[in-house]
């Protein structure tokens, strides 16, 4: 009889397990006709990210928002291991309204992972100077973006300001920022790849003690493309990347390091290079130059091992 009832138990735990809520499970779901109540299934999804968040009960489950259809779906303070999945379909968060708040504003613990995917964001450009960043993370282990549109914010795209974190992205388009960074990374690492970046005031901007390192990638009618800057042991490093039309494709500034190699640098409108005269801009010995106001000149060469 002890051993019956003990199946019994046995089996209630197991059952109350395999049925419990989705927030106790790795995946929320969010649509445009979604309502911000239960535990955001897919038959019952929720109408915002803050809400789908919350269903995750454990922090230290790095649980999965799963975005159904296009719609706005407001911001969310993300504090541990996540991810939010636009789901292939041009899914769209807007950010309006006055004054507004970054959409994603990352502070998690330094041994978390963020993962942001398969999303178009949309801003409204700073419109009355309230506008900051789609992506504003101070604290985190590592922020991983990838397949993703940003266009139109007034501070960044994407704002990287935690210390000693790693910023990986990969396949994104950021657009129509003609006042602000399209990535900025500060005190970081940061690798890009197949990132194209159009209409910005700096399209990637290296600052303090960061390492960025950008390959296979376009900036194209930006003030700025790829700047090292604000602190002598900032570098970046480009490699097969074009970078056309414009002001300036590499600026080195504050004693800073700009590497490039295996790159184009054409049809820029004021220089293709520019050094403040204390920084430094180093060439691989395999870069094409063509039809730039100037060309400027590299302050060095690195050999190729």
């Amino acid at each position: 009889m002890k051993n019956l009832i003990g199946s019994f138990v046995v089996i209630a735990v197991i059952m109350a397990w395999t049925m419990r809520p989705s927030a106790y499970g790795f995946d929320v779901y969010v649509s445009n006709a979604g309502t911000d109540a239960g535990v955001c299934t897919p038959t019952a999804p929720c109408a915002t990210f803050a809400y789908a968040f919350t269903q995750f009960q454990t922090p230290g489950v790095n649980g999965v928002i799963r975005v159904m259809n296009a719609g706005n779906y407001g911001s969310v303070v993300i504090t541990h291991g996540v991810t939010i999945d636009g789901g292939d379909m041009a899914s769209n968060t807007v950010n309006i309204g006055l004054p507004v708040a970054s959409i994603f504003r990352v502070a998690a613990g330094t041994s978390d992972t963020v993962t942001i995917k398969n999303l178009t964001i949309s801003g409204i450009n700073g419109i009355g100077g309230n506008e900051p960043s789609a992506i504003a993370v101070t604290s985190v282990g590592a922020l991983h973006v990838e397949n993703c549109t940003f266009v139109g914010f007034g501070s960044a795209a994407i704002d990287f300001r935690a210390t000693g974190a790693l910023l990986d992205m990969k396949n994104v388009t950021i657009t129509d920022m003609p006042n602000a960074n399209g990535v900025y990374v500060a005190n970081a690492r940061a690798t890009l790849e197949h990132v194209s970046i159009s209409r910005t005031q700096t399209a990637v901007l290296a600052a303090g003690s960061s390492t960025v390192s950008i390959a296979h990638s376009t900036v194209n009618g930006n003030a700025s493309g790829f700047v090292a800057a604000y602190g002598p042991t900032a570098e970046i490093h480009i490699d097969d990347c074009t970078m056309t039309n414009n002001q300036w494709a590499v600026v080195a500034g504050q004693g800073a390091t700009a590497y490039v190699s295996r790159s184009s640098l054409t049809n820029n409108v004021i220089a293709a290079l520019f050094n403040d005269g204390t920084s430094h801009l180093i060439s691989y010995g395999d870069n094409r130059f063509a039809s730039n106001a100037s060309d400027g000149a590299f302050t060095g060469m690195a050999s190729m091992k």
